[in-house]
């Protein structure tokens, strides 16, 4: 019996071959395109909030991001029917193993694993 799983993007059931999370080409590029667009103010906030920590504490960086996030799923809940717009974490981090690395000291400008 095939497997049936739900579209991230529109919810509608098809048969789920390995490695595929789309009903349609449709689907996977909507959803690429809204996280694309999400991800671009993001991540500028997110790279100041790390890097230029001073600047971004004093302009409120890290509760903008919250803000956004919860405008996203606020989002989500009106235009997807309540379906969240982001992956598993456990398979982005299985997908990049070196994300879990931990760095154990820092030599010459480069950290040392």
């Amino acid at each position: 019996m095939p497997r049936l799983d739900a579209c991230l993007e529109c919810g509608a059931e098809f048969e789920r071959a390995p490695n595929r999370e789309f009903c349609s080409v449709k689907c996977r590029k909507d959803w690429n395109n809204r996280r694309m667009k999400r991800g671009a103010e993001l991540y500028d906030l997110y790279m100041a909030h790390r890097f230029d920590r001073a600047n971004a504490q004093a302009l409120g960086v890290f509760q903008a991001v919250n803000r956004m996030a919860s405008n996203f799923r606020a989002e989500d809940a009106a235009e997807r029917a309540g379906r969240r717009s982001w992956r598993a974490t456990r398979a982005v981090l299985e997908e990049r193993p070196y994300l879990r690395a931990v760095t154990t000291r820092m030599r010459m400008g480069r950290m040392a694993q």
